[in-house]
């Protein structure tokens, strides 16, 4: 049942998943439409208010609010007003509600619909924009979108009656152009359809009243009446019945007038109506087509079950009989390893292996008796949802062929409209050019008023003499005005003579002070300058003493910065005799094509300390301080870095082990530190190929003394399943140490003597290394790679050997997978790398609470690093952190976890020197121990096939053996 489980909700992940996206999109979709039409509406009401009011200087993406700020004092409305048919209205009035009610007045005279104050002041702007776009529309008649036009003609009264037109467009024309309105109400008529029955029945029930016409006919109606039956809510609570009521009743009154004139107000109600009704049609064929893929994705899934089943039920006989071949088989074996026990423990065996048995048999029962279910239950469920789609798109194929019917009465009906119309339009023209003849017989007559004007000269002379009466006396006044200004410039030179005689004796008298100032401070300064020379004296004393105070500082300074060292050296040797891991935090520099370069790096000191603060915090809430061995800023060069590690790559020829790692997010820099960058050159060497070229280098000034061996080892883990990189093939890893300290034996050893040698043997090894691209790193490592090179020295004097093993780990990254945007596969391959590094977690939290119980078996690569973490080896952690501020919260967590790593204590590191008795011995004891391998390999192969037996439903065995086991190798 759990493979069926299993099956099941892998074939269905995929309908559900992609489910859910896809109505998000049409959601989005249908809210971007909404607000580019929303926008479109509003800049066409500008840019018409521009052109009405010039002064005016509305911006064209003008907001609602600004919309609101520019008409709420009622000047502006009732200025469109007047331009639009002067004197309409008057603009005296100062007070802001006067001039809106005169608008909104003048509206209800128009016949046009209004709006509330209160809408206006704080309510919603929508009403106010469908208002004065509907007042354009009747004095700027325009082609509206949805094929319907709208014309005002003068009459003879002067008075504009609109009429109501409809484009002669086929059905399918039709549903192309009102498509865009459709989509724009699906969200609302999905909203619309999650109400209670009981409440839609009584909304329906009163909305129904709105629509019902008690006397009259619809061109009757008063504004106030046209508007709220125009209003949305009232058009989407409306029953269908009604609403189609409505379209054949104003089309009756139509045909019944014999001019064929419909008022504006009421073909605006037409045309509203019409979208509503197509709006209802979309929206129940969208609901349909989703109901559709719904049972076809409930299809397939009960299809799928239905074969799982039909398949288990089919295998089990097929099953049952290899397995008692299998258990035949065991059972022999069994008799053979165990002649020496009594025949009692056989018969108990062989009744349980019975009742064991009858169980899978009542189990497979069982499971046939849910597969007919499940099968009665799909043929029934599928046949209900047959019926009930025959019967929806049975209904929605007559609703679409009445619309279809009301749709060609109407354009019949608007044929006859058109041609009146028209008839119409030629009897105003005669009109217009009676009125034109009349105009130029007034334009003759003005003219020859004229010559009569220019004939008569008297007339001018005399208004000339008036002329230059006038400007005589003009310049008379202009004379007057000029005397009077000279006595008053006479009478202002005299007080401005007084004022500054006036001011010459006050600055008589502030000279003199000034003299008798200037002899004071010549006094005061001789008496300074005996002070000046007094202070130099007494400042030359005490800068000698100061200066003899200096030096003793200087000695100081010097002796303090001698004992820093020696501190520093102290430490390191008392974190080598406590066996400390040594943390190395490495800062990645931005990105080249990065933009944004916001550091959450706020400061880097000299002794390990690092600050980093989190930007969205302010002031020293979001600061964190961290102390590690080594901090590297973002500058610093491969060469500066493995500088550093340089003196644990000698301590693995002098036989100790030692583990050098890297740890941090992904694309923090990881494996640039570990390997470098593709087709590096020597100087941009990681640590793995310096390492060894370390080694090799060593080894060479040693050869007179100690002959080295050293082999290398590439192992990748990947989703939980260890593989050699080198000829890509699974192995198994050892759950107990090893006297050679090979946690992977079974992994390909390949011997090399030259750093050449490694280069080629590694570069095979990263090319068969799994990478691919995420969001956040476009050569993101999805696997653990180990690089264990194995060091084996004789002593040519005294024959002792050293054994030394350098492990290098490039960990794959940690990842969020909302960030890394990952699926399928590499989802997977996220969930397993996040995982593993999580029991890394648990291990390094275990080692530093020093708790008995530490789990190394939760991961393969906690049981690979278990003699670097658990054992007596030197172990360096390179934590890489990405700057960038948008990952603090990542950067933050590794540094919490390199903060743990550096309190583990793993014990003083120790040599791995044997004698010439003591390497004997310990090769006696591998051989004893590969013979005991192999034993518990034949027995390890039974029990995989007992577990096997027990995940099917079938019979099992289980043989438990007393000998010491090891953990199986998976098969790729």
């Amino acid at each position: 049942m759990d493979s069926t489980s299993n099956y099941s909700r892998k074939g269905n992940g995929g309908t559900s998943s992609s489910s859910v996206p896809a109505t998000g999109n049409s959601f989005e979709q249908v809210v971007n439409r909404n607000r580019e039409t929303e926008g479109k509406r509003r800049a066409c009401l500008v840019e018409w208010l521009n052109s009405l009011v010039p002064n005016l200087g509305l911006p064209t993406n003008a907001s609602y609010e600004d919309l609101r700020s520019c008409l709420i004092d009622g000047t502006v409305l009732c200025r469109m007003l007047n331009r639009l048919r002067p004197g309409l209205v008057n603009e005296n009035s100062r007070s802001p509600s006067e001039n809106v009610a005169r608008f909104l007045a003048a509206m209800d005279a128009l016949g046009l619909p209004k709006f509330d104050m209160s809408d206006l002041e704080k309510g919603s702007m929508k009403t106010v924009t469908d208002c004065l776009l509907t007042l354009k529309e009747k004095f700027m008649p325009n082609v509206m979108g949805d094929g319907i036009t709208i014309t005002s003609p003068t009459t003879k009264s002067g008075s504009q009656s609109s009429r109501f037109q409809l484009s002669p467009l086929s059905v399918d024309e039709r549903r192309k152009v009102l498509s865009e309105s459709k989509f724009q109400r699906a969200l609302h008529s999905s909203v619309m359809a999650e109400t209670s029955p009981s409440r839609m029945h009584h909304v329906g029930h009163k909305f129904h009243e709105v629509f019902q016409l008690k006397q009259g006919g619809y061109a009757d109606l008063p504004a106030a009446k046209i508007s709220e039956m125009m209003k949305p809510n009232s058009l989407d609570n409306a029953p269908t019945q009604s609403l189609l009521s409505v379209v054949n009743g104003i089309l009756d009154e139509s045909v019944e007038r014999k001019n064929g004139e419909i008022p504006h107000r009421v073909s605006c109600l037409l045309r509203r109506v019409v979208q509503e009704i197509e709006r209802r049609i979309s929206t129940q064929a969208e609901h349909l087509r989703t109901q559709n893929n719904l049972f076809k994705a409930r299809e397939e899934k009960y299809q799928s079950r239905i074969r799982v089943l039909e398949t288990l039920a089919s295998g089990t006989s097929e099953e049952s009989e290899l397995m008692m071949n299998h258990l035949l088989q065991i059972k022999n074996e069994r008799t053979r390893m165990e002649a020496k026990k009594k025949t009692d423990d056989e018969d108990v065996n062989v009744i349980r292996l019975m009742k064991e048995r009858d169980q899978s048999n009542l189990e497979i029962s069982g499971l046939k008796q849910e597969l007919d279910i499940a099968k009665k239950t799909y043929d029934l469920r599928c046949l209900q949802m047959e019926t009930e789609a025959k019967g929806a798109r049975a209904e929605l194929e007559e609703r679409i062929k009445e619309l279809e019917r009301l749709l060609a009465e109407s354009r019949s009906k608007v044929k006859e409209l058109q041609a009146n119309s028209e008839s119409k339009h030629q009897s105003n023209r005669a009109k217009l050019e009676e009125r034109v003849k009349e105009l130029e017989r007034s334009l003759a007559e003005s003219r020859n008023k004229v010559k009569e004007l220019e004939a008569s000269s008297e007339s001018k002379y005399q208004f000339s003499k008036v002329e230059l009466e006038g400007r005589i006396k003009e310049l008379e006044r202009l004379l007057a005005d000029s005397r009077n200004e000279a006595k008053q410039l006479a009478t202002n030179s005299e007080s401005k003579y007084k004022s500054w005689s006036k001011k010459l004796r006050v600055y008589e008298n502030s000279m003199d002070l000034q003299l008798g100032s200037l002899k004071e401070l010549r006094l005061s300064s001789e008496s300074m300058k005996r002070e000046v020379l007094t202070a130099e004296h007494s400042y030359t004393v005490d800068f000698n003493h100061l200066g003899v105070k200096l030096q003793a500082l200087a000695d100081a300074s010097e002796n303090y910065h001698a004992l820093l060292a020696e501190n520093r050296k102290l430490f390191n040797e008392i974190q080598d005799l406590r066996g400390n891991i040594r943390v190395f935090c490495r800062i990645r520099p931005f990105l080249p094509g990065q933009k944004e370069k916001k550091t959450s790096v706020e400061h880097i000191g000299e002794n390990g300390e690092l600050v980093v603060a989190d930007r969205s915090k302010p002031g020293k809430e979001g600061h964190r301080l961290f102390k590690f061995n080594k901090v590297y800023g973002s500058d610093a060069t491969q060469a500066e870095v493995y500088a550093d590690t340089q003196p644990l790559i000698r301590s693995v020829l002098d036989g100790y082990n030692v583990c050098i790692c890297a740890y941090g997010q992904t694309g923090s820099g990881k494996t640039y530190t570990m390997t470098g960058p593709n087709q590096a050159t020597k100087e941009n060497w990681g640590v793995n190929y310096r390492a060894l070229n370390d080694l090799f280098d060593i080894s060479q000034c040693r050869k007179g003394s100690i002959t080295y061996e050293i082999g290398v080892q590439m192992v990748e883990i990947y989703n939980e399943q260890s593989f050699v990189c080198l000829d890509l093939h699974t192995l198994g890893i050892m759950t107990h140490s090893q006297p050679n300290g090979l946690a992977v034996p079974d992994a390909s050893m390949h011997p090399v003597e030259s750093t050449s040698d490694v280069i080629k043997l590694m570069g095979i090894g990263f090319k068969n290394r799994a990478v691919s691209a995420t969001a956040l790193n476009e050569r993101s490592s999805r696997s653990h790679s180990v690089v264990t090179v194995h060091v084996r020295g004789k002593d040519l004097k005294t024959g002792s050997a050293l054994i030394g093993n350098l492990h290098l780990v490039d960990l794959a990254g940690s990842e969020r997978v909302d960030r890394s945007e990952v699926t399928g596969d590499r989802l997977k391959e996220a969930q397993h790398i996040n995982k593993s590094l999580s029991s890394l977690g648990d291990v390094i939290f275990a080692l530093a609470q020093k708790s008995p119980h530490v789990p190394y078996r939760n991961s393969k690569l906690t049981q690979v690093l278990q003699s670097s973490l658990g054992g007596q080896a030197k172990t360096l952690m390179f934590v890489q952190l990405n700057p960038d501020a948008s990952s603090f919260s990542e950067s933050l967590s590794t540094l919490k976890f390199a903060e743990r790593v550096a309190g583990v204590e793993l014990g003083a590191a120790k040599s791995n020197k044997e004698g010439r008795d003591v390497r004997e011995l310990m090769e006696q004891v591998a051989s004893l121990k590969d013979t005991i391998a192999k034993k518990d390999g034949e027995i390890e192969r039974l029990q995989l096939l007992d577990g096997h037996s027990e995940k099917r439903g079938t019979s099992s065995f289980r043989y438990e053996s007393s000998q010491p086991s090891r953990v199986s190798r998976g098969g790729k």
